[in-house]
């Protein structure tokens, strides 16, 4: 027992002096762990963050915030991160763009520049239900990637002017007016433009001179109601239409997968074979809406992918002098983004690598007839395109 009782106290002593001299090993440590997790706790407070309020909903189904593109970039957020908005304990990653550059139903944050303030939405359908009517509610925006965006933010973010002086060619082409002659679309029957009526990006009177020259008797509308279209100061021809009953109202938002589009746009359509010829669609710039209703019945009437393709691009010529076969990067970005989107919809695919080999009058055919048209309206549409 005795020496059984001076070896614990041995053992004892052993370790009382192995724990003074691990103990100040354990609170170091300690210490390093606390630092450290304060300093990731910084580096978070350090990344961008702002918030806000829903202030309102604007006619596109796009939540307002009650802060301003100079806002945002005095918190540190630029064009083109990747950032997150969080409503009512929603977080919803998003890309933060001056304009809208994704595609159909994709989140996104706006600083669009004739907005008043900052605004997010999903690309021209609007907000679902459950993010609506939160006027009020508090809004808090956190950066997720710096710059994850900014190469689609430099190749969208283009700027055109509405000085007449600073383009170098033709009055129809500065104001985004020419014939579609694609497929077997017959010569002089269908043309397409910016906005005849309205005169914001100053290209209403050019428009109208333009159809006069090229007798323009029916006028597809995509942009405008009964009550803006009283609102305008409309050139002589443009009104002589109007006031004839020879404008055809059909506002569409540029989402062709939407049951409103379809509605609305096959109703004009059974409509435009019943007015006088030739015809001309327009929307606001002529280039989305205009666009995709222009793609549909170039392909209605034979048109191939390539053919369509270079009518749409010549829109962005137009505007900002962007050449297909010299910026094809840009270009492919575009039609990517933008008119496949709208092709694929109405082909019935899923795969962008198929559409150079659709048979599009097949597939808009059955797109038309799928969504409430005739055979027999189908067929005096394209009669009345093809003159056959």
């Amino acid at each position: 027992m005795k020496n059984f009782k001076s070896k614990s106290l041995h053992t004892s002593a052993l370790w009382q002096r192995c724990w003074r001299s691990f103990l100040p090993l354990v609170l170091v440590s300690f210490m390093t762990l606390m630092t450290s997790c304060s300093d990731d706790d910084d580096n978070n407070n350090d990344l961008p963050m702002l918030k806000g309020v829903i202030s309102s909903y604007n006619e596109f189904g796009a939540a307002m915030l009650d802060f301003t593109e100079a806002d945002m970039m005095e918190a540190g957020f630029t064009l083109g991160d990747v950032i997150s908005i969080t409503v009512d304990d929603k977080e919803i990653v998003m890309p933060y763009y001056d304009g809208y550059y994704t595609r159909n139903g994709e989140y996104l944050c706006v600083a669009y520049p004739t907005y008043p303030s900052i605004c997010f939405t999903a690309n021209n359908i609007g907000l679902p239900k459950e993010l609506t009517g939160l006027e009020g509610h508090d809004v808090i925006v956190r950066m997720k990637e710096k710059g994850g965006k900014l190469d689609v933010q430099t190749a969208l973010s283009m700027k055109y002017t509405n000085e007449r002086s600073e383009y170098n060619f033709s009055d129809a082409e500065f104001a985004n007016a020419r014939a579609v002659r694609a497929g077997k679309i017959a010569s002089g029957v269908l043309y397409r433009s910016s906005s005849p009526f309205c005169n914001d990006i100053n290209r209403a009177f050019y428009v109208s001179e333009y159809m006069e020259k090229e007798q323009v008797k029916t006028v597809l509308n995509l942009a405008d109601t009964k009550e803006k279209m009283l609102t305008y100061d409309m050139p002589p021809y443009s009104c002589t239409l109007w006031e004839g009953g020879n404008v055809i109202l059909c506002q569409l938002k540029a989402d062709p997968t939407a049951d409103d589009y379809n509605k609305r746009l096959i109703e004009a359509l059974k409509e435009l074979p019943n007015r006088p010829a030739p015809y001309l669609v327009n929307c606001m710039e002529g280039k989305d809406r205009t666009g995709y209703v222009s793609a549909l019945l170039e392909g209605l009437c034979g048109a191939t992918y390539e053919e369509i393709v270079a009518d749409y691009l010549t829109t962005y010529y137009n505007y900002y002098h962007i050449d297909p076969e010299n910026d094809k990067p840009l270009c492919n970005t575009l039609v990517s983004l933008r008119l496949n989107t709208c092709l694929l919809y109405y082909s019935g695919i899923n795969n962008e690598a198929q559409l150079p080999d659709v048979d599009y009058k097949k597939a808009f055919s059955s797109y038309l007839l799928s969504h409430g048209m005739s055979q027999q309206q189908l067929d005096a549409l394209v009669r009345a395109l093809t003159n056959e």
